[in-house]
């Protein structure tokens, strides 16, 4: 879902009084920058972080905590980043793609396109726009990078979006607190493992700059009416268990069609979902095609409409009762975080004093 920049809206009137976001922001204690925390701890942990005092809001300020040693990024490549964010006036981590302290990880990373300038397409896009803007030709693969920057400059005209207004009421976030990222630059993002011949039933995948731009279906037999799964590259990641989240690049088509009706690879942007269990988010071909492959594979998929949308039109691009192609790339894998168990219900003289409290998902929407 991409985001709207507000015209002429305050976030106040977009909540409900008790929901306003504070201002926490500054105070005369406030340190800006790195004087306000040190960053430790190996790449691919959790930071280690050592708080000085309160972290003022501000323009971004970036450091190298740590230079890679994997390949070098170019302009135009699409990296995978993990990454967590603190708010440097609670100090509490706000979001966090690492593994957290009882090992446990229900984020994915994000991706990243190194001189994108591309607008935020989700709250993962929006909140990593500070270390976008860090991230430079020549770094190297497996460098862990800081930035602190104030939610006012990082999220400027977004602060009056519901989706934003959402995240920062669920984390705590004011609109002039100071916060800390900490990325490391995981990997080029692609497909990684052993390559096998595409079987009859695919089309020809078309490329742009290294990357699937359409699908070409000359000489391509007409659909089985099953779900068919080619697995082009086959990973050596973990493998995708029914109820995870994945992110994924992707390009859908149809045969009729002369182009994608949808696709991710061009814009260096991933797709979060959830696969099979009750919480899916995709079409159940999806779910059905891709649970138990690997992390790092590249998937072709063709969906009978039975498991894609069936009867129903999407658009003009998508007529009712047709065969779905996927090029699929799984390029993370996480759980998804149990939801919390239900509070007793308030006896009647609590609930008459209650107030009713928001507790919307921190994970960023797309």
């Amino acid at each position: 879902m991409r985001l709207r920049r507000p015209s002429a809206l305050f976030l106040t009137a977009l909540l409900p009084a008790s929901l306003a976001l504070a201002a926490c922001g500054n105070d005369d204690s406030s340190l800006e920058g790195f004087d306000a925390v040190s960053v430790s701890g190996g790449v691919g942990e959790a930071p280690e972080l050592d708080w000085k005092g309160t972290l003022a809001a501000g323009d971004a300020e970036s450091k190298v905590i740590e230079e890679g040693d994997g390949p070098e990024v170019a302009k135009g490549d699409v990296v995978l980043v993990n990454y967590s964010l603190t708010n440097g006036y609670t100090h509490e981590v706000s979001y966090s793609t690492f593994l957290d302290e009882d090992d446990k990880d229900y984020n994915v990373g994000t991706l990243i396109k190194v001189g994108g300038t591309e607008d935020p397409q989700s709250i993962a896009d929006l909140l990593t726009q500070a270390v976008k803007d860090e991230i430079e030709p020549g770094q190297k693969i497996g460098s862990r990078i800081a930035v602190t920057v104030g939610s006012d400059t990082l999220l400027g005209d977004f602060l009056g979006n519901a989706q934003v207004s959402q995240f920062m009421v669920a984390n705590d976030i004011g609109n002039e607190d100071g916060l800390l990222f900490v990325a490391d630059l995981t990997a080029i993002a692609g497909p990684e493992g052993t390559e096998a011949a595409p079987p009859a039933w695919a089309p020809a995948i078309v490329e742009a700059e290294g990357v699937p731009s359409s699908l070409d279906f000359t000489g391509t037999p007409k659909p089985s009416g099953k779900l068919e799964v080619a697995t082009l590259i086959k990973g050596t990641g973990p493998v995708v268990k029914s109820g995870q989240k994945i992110l994924a690049s992707y390009l859908g088509q149809i045969p009729a069609g002369e182009k994608p009706f949808d696709e991710s690879f061009s814009k260096g942007t991933g797709l979060e979902a959830v696969i099979g269990g009750e919480q899916a988010s995709v079409v159940e071909g999806w779910s059905q095609g891709l649970v138990g492959l690997p992390v790092g594979s590249r998937v072709l998929l063709q969906i009978p409409p039975k498991l894609g949308y069936g009867a129903e039109a999407q658009g003009e691009d998508i007529p009712a009762n047709s065969t779905l192609y996927f090029i699929v790339d799984i390029l993370d894998v996480s759980d998804v975080e149990p939801a919390p168990e239900p509070e007793p219900a308030a006896s009647e003289s609590a609930s008459d004093s209650a107030s009713d409290t928001a507790s919307p998902s921190a994970t960023p929407s797309e």
